[in-house]
């Protein structure tokens, strides 16, 4: 008598979260993981960010305007997009700058980039 009065117990229960789950607004996590968190902006070498982000506007050949801020801009409409064709092109490119900006801060760092 008790595993059927937990089963009627659990089934509405389920429900309600499944129709929560539906209903969900995915966007406030997008958004929370968008955002710069203000402790790690300090931690930003801005010259091998502004050299990375220039970079790849030439190398993936981007119909923007040739600054930064159009570049993040851009990357930010890209993240936000409903589309997944857009998030994944958004993902390639973030992939592809977080890469060089790497390598950017190894070589700084070991002293190849201080000539």
């Amino acid at each position: 008598m008790d595993f059927a009065t937990r089963r009627w117990f659990c089934l509405p229960l389920g429900c309600m979260v499944l129709i929560n789950l539906i209903n969900a607004d995915f966007e406030f996590q997008k958004g929370v993981l968008a955002s710069a968190s203000p402790g790690i902006t300090g931690d930003i070498d801005l010259q091998c960010w502004n050299a990375c982000s220039l970079t790849l506007i030439d190398f993936r050949e981007l119909k923007i305007e040739y600054s930064v801020d159009a570049f993040w801009n851009f990357m930010l409409f890209l993240q936000k997009f409903q589309r997944p064709r857009y998030y994944n092109v958004f993902l390639s490119i973030a992939q592809d700058f977080w890469d060089m900006y790497v390598d950017c801060l190894l070589s700084r760092s070991h002293g190849m980039g201080r000539r």
